[in-house]
């Protein structure tokens, strides 16, 4: 009869220099480099793909009810791109509010000023009907919108022309040129309603015409600057005598808009990353 000794057979096997114990260490060592090799791969490709979906990301966001967040301006759109007509559309008394509000505009002394030097007194005569007003009236619609907590805001204003250097097309050291061109991918010579892309429709009310800036012409501050939306082209006009819309914008970020999922996803990856490498060291 044979009698089969289980320990001296497990000790045979599985002692240190055993071909099965070898092969087993080669295979746990073989599995454990492939899924370090596996990890590694996969949080860098989770780390650079989810950074780089972030920054492909559109610059306009809607950041609650009535607002769109431009990132690369920082400054918060009012998504209704003719607020003053749509106002004044549902309140027909809506210009003596206005000027009951902001009955005088300061600026920089120029020939228009009719109330001293610096001094704009306002009228019904800087506004007109379908939201078209002088830069006066302009001025006055944001001091409006801030005397009445407008959205729960009060900083609204004009957008700002950053300086003086460039006139024409393509210009795009303004708010309203930076948006034409990279918030709404507009076409320089061609229309905003007609060449644009998809973020365009966070706007409602859009013109094909131009928009104020609330920037003055520095060579003359008769005349302010404004952005022509149905061509892409920026140039200065005098403030009183022109009638052209007003786009009101916030400075900042104003809504609610939360942080893209792809950067919380990248910072994940990116701390997978580091988990790996300090289990690597270990």
């Amino acid at each position: 009869m044979i009698f089969f000794n289980h320990d001296a057979w497990h000790d045979k096997c599985f002692s240190a220099d055993s071909p099965w114990e070898a092969r087993g260490k080669r295979l746990e060592s073989t599995t454990l480099g492939d899924q370090m090799k596996h990890g590694w791969k996969m949080a860098g490709l989770l780390a650079m793909g989810m950074l780089g979906a972030n920054g492909a990301q559109a610059s306009l966001i809607a950041d609650g009810p009535g607002l769109v967040y431009d990132n690369v301006a920082n400054v918060t759109w009012s998504s209704n791109t003719n607020l003053f007509a749509t106002m004044q559309a549902s309140n027909p008394n809506l210009v003596n509010q206005i000027i009951a509000a902001v009955p005088t505009v300061h600026d920089t002394p120029n020939a228009y000023d009719n109330a001293g030097p610096g001094n704009y007194n306002l009228s019904s005569g800087d506004f007109s009907s379908g939201g078209a007003l002088d830069w006066f009236g302009g001025m006055a619609f944001m001091g409006y919108l801030n005397s009445i907590d407008y959205l729960g805001h009060n900083t609204w204003m004009q957008p700002t022309t950053y300086d003086q250097s460039c006139s024409g097309y393509n210009c795009t050291n303004s708010m309203l040129g930076e948006l034409f061109y990279t918030g709404l991918g507009g076409t320089a010579g061609q229309p905003i309603t007609l060449s644009h892309n998809a973020s365009y429709n966070l706007f409602t009310n859009v013109q094909n015409s131009a928009y104020w800036s609330g920037t003055e012409y520095a060579s003359n501050p008769g005349y302010a600057w404004y952005f022509y939306t149905d061509f892409g082209s920026q140039y200065a006009y005098n403030k009183l005598n022109y009638l052209n819309y007003a786009w009101a914008v916030l400075p900042g970020q104003a809504g609610a808009a939360a942080v893209p999922e792809p950067a919380g996803l990248a910072l994940f990856g990116i701390g997978l990353l580091g988990l790996l490498a300090g289990r690597r060291r270990g």
